[in-house]
């Protein structure tokens, strides 16, 4: 089975375009030789790329932001408890029940949640949450800590974090350095969250991002963090990404049963991704067996 973890769908390709130009990726340094999808990422550019490169399933990541990004308010760290941007309610339930339509309709799509603290209270994002686990098929949360300028610990998530646990269902946190330097999604606040709540199932993408030496000792003090290599493996080499020997390495010290493909689809596919990780120097082909697919498929519960 080959899974990949990590896929982002835009109901408007017009939108998947432009992110993949708004959203330049400078963390690991320049690299020449990046090759991106080329994709707007809409529902059929999905399915033609799983069905074209042998992928069972994907799991459709999305994000819900605001419009110019606001900080929290008086500059503070965390979302008030009465969320600024509750007019916005009714669109985030909307978007979530798109994703949650079209795994539906698609079996092959697993539908991750967006939630957004300033735009939802915890009560009411828990509210939500387990109607859509109990009702709509939802899969897992998916929250970049640095496009909804939100710490991962922000007391409006704890709701999210709640139905969660009771689903069983897993958070996908976006993991690394912000440009600006605000930390949204430093991976030591990502697994400070698997410290606190051992009952959650916690993956940080990117294997940390341009912070990927901090990873080792984080997934030795929080034994349930779990992993992604998606983006990571196409920059290794860059100056500030792993070589491909430290990315074997890192995967071996954290646990290869710790981590899992995605693709960040559509800047990248998830073939390329694989084969960039069955090609990596030294890792058996039962290391990457289990990474492409087998231990996705045992976290979220696939047959």
């Amino acid at each position: 089975m080959r899974i990949d973890t990590h896929l982002h769908l835009y109901a408007d390709p017009a939108q998947g375009l432009h992110d993949l130009t708004a959203y330049p990726i400078v963390e690991y340094g320049e690299k020449d030789d990046v090759t991106f999808a080329g994709l707007a990422g809409t529902v059929a550019d999905a399915l033609a790329t799983l069905e074209a490169e042998g992928f069972d399933y994907a799991a459709v990541l999305g994000s819900f932001e605001l419009p110019e990004l606001p900080h929290p308010p008086g500059g503070a760290d965390y979302w008030p408890a009465v969320p600024p941007h509750a007019a916005l309610r009714d669109e985030l339930v909307a978007y979530n029940r798109w994703l949650c339509d079209v795994g539906a309709q698609h079996p092959r799509l697993l539908s991750f949640l967006a939630a957004n603290p300033a735009v939802m209270t915890s009560a009411e994002v828990y509210a939500h949450f387990a109607e859509m686990f109990g009702d709509s098929g939802a899969r897992g949360l998916k929250l970049h800590p640095i496009a909804i300028r939100t710490y991962p610990d922000d007391p409006g998530l704890a709701g999210a974090y709640d139905a969660l646990e009771e689903a069983g269902a897993p958070v996908v946190f976006h993991g690394g350095p912000d440009v600006r330097g605000f930390g949204w999604a430093d991976p030591k606040r990502i697994a400070a969250v698997a410290g606190e709540r051992p009952g959650l199932a916690v993956i940080m993408a990117h294997l940390g991002g341009a912070a990927w030496r901090d990873v080792a000792a984080l997934a030795e003090a929080q034994p349930t963090l779990r992993f992604d290599l998606s983006e990571i493996v196409h920059w290794i080499g860059a100056p500030l990404a792993p070589t491909a020997a430290q990315v074997v390495a890192l995967v071996r010290e954290v646990g290869v049963e710790r981590v899992v493909l995605g693709s960040d689809f559509p800047w990248y596919t998830p073939g390329t991704t694989a084969a960039i990780v069955e090609e990596l120097p030294g890792l058996s082909a039962s290391e990457a067996a289990a990474i492409i697919g087998e231990n996705a498929a045992r976290l979220l519960r696939l047959g």
